[in-house]
């Protein structure tokens, strides 16, 4: 079965903060910050269907020691979201961009 258009976003969101230097994806505490795909789930990133045929993605994520400027990784994570959206014919789809920083962990570090 081929993935819906908000899991195709998710997985970009997901490569997104995979590419982006001193973030790392966070699930949370209990675990809620993800999207299902599949038989596994995509960590760091929630992906909701809007009623107008948009996906909202937002983006938790920790920043890695020593924490970048935020302002300044969380403007590169949606900027490549977006690129890699519309660089898979999405780009009409992607809705809003939320970037949430939550912890600041020492490198190697897990969630």
């Amino acid at each position: 079965m081929p993935a819906t258009e908000r899991v195709r976003l998710a997985r970009l969101a997901e490569e997104a903060v995979a590419a982006t230097k001193g973030v790392a994806a966070s699930v949370g505490r209990t675990g809620v910050w993800a999207t299902p795909d599949g038989g596994r789930t995509i960590p760091g990133v929630v992906a909701i269907a809007l009623p107008q045929g948009r996906v909202e993605i937002a983006l938790h994520v920790d920043a890695i020691w020593p924490p970048p400027p935020l302002t300044r990784v969380a403007d590169t994570l949606r900027d490549r979201l977006v690129r890699s959206a519309q660089a898979a014919g999405l780009g009409d789809r992607l809705g809003p961009v939320a970037v949430s920083f939550h912890d600041v962990r020492a490198p190697g570090e897990g969630a």
